[in-house]
């Protein structure tokens, strides 16, 4: 099995067929459920051993707010024009 560490002897990423730049050779016990759980920085290499990560923290996923509604752009008004006019000759077409 090849892992990649990062600095503080997170285990960021493995692979067991193939390489992954930087990495290195890992020979010995794996956990049970390490494929199972794996999750960036959640397993450390302590020593020759690879344990759960007793800082690790769930990532939070941030969703930036919406600004206050602005008014639209010209080229987004020329667009909304072109597609009423569009609708409007469907229709008429439609109804013909």
């Amino acid at each position: 099995m090849k892992i990649k560490v990062n600095q503080i002897n997170e285990i960021v990423g493995y692979v067991d067929v193939g390489d992954i730049p930087d990495s290195i050779e890992y020979s010995g016990a794996v956990p049970d459920d390490f494929e199972a759980n794996f999750k960036p920085s959640f397993y450390l290499l302590q020593g020759d051993e690879i344990i759960v990560n007793p800082n690790y923290e769930e990532p939070t996923v941030s969703i930036p707010e919406d600004p206050e509604p602005s008014e639209p752009s010209k080229e987004w008004q020329a667009i909304n024009m072109l597609a009423l006019q569009v609708a409007q000759l469907k229709a008429e077409k439609g109804s013909a």
